[in-house]
């Protein structure tokens, strides 16, 4: 369980590690709060990239978003977006938790919900 939450994590963190090179023409201005959908996408987005880099089975790929709360914490507001899937193999593993923050930055995600 360990093993599969440091792959997550180093997942989400690689996949940011370009916007640390970015170039001229962006802006450092103040970012708007994503709203409920808009975190739900970026969630869907983080469960794409574990199927496509195998930390997740397949059969997490189409499976649809379920409860969406915000919650805040001592880092701020985060968005937590629930994937239930019925065919997980492992029955303590059928839910991921997908965390964003209120910016749209997918922060982690785990089976059990609690980060």
């Amino acid at each position: 369980m360990k093993k599969i939450l440091s792959s997550i994590m180093v997942v989400i963190a690689l996949s940011f590690s370009g916007y640390a090179l970015a170039g001229a023409g962006h802006s450092h201005g103040v970012s708007e709060p994503v709203s409920k959908d808009q975190a739900t996408q970026k969630a869907a987005g983080v469960i794409k990239q574990l199927v496509n880099s195998e930390q997740i089975a397949s059969t997490w790929a189409n499976v649809p978003s379920g409860a969406v709360e915000q919650r805040s914490t001592s880092a701020g507001k985060l968005w937590v977006v629930q994937f239930a899937n019925p065919d997980a193999v492992e029955e303590g593993k059928a839910n991921v938790f997908v965390f964003v923050d209120e910016f749209g930055n997918p922060i982690g995600a785990n089976h059990s919900g609690e980060l």
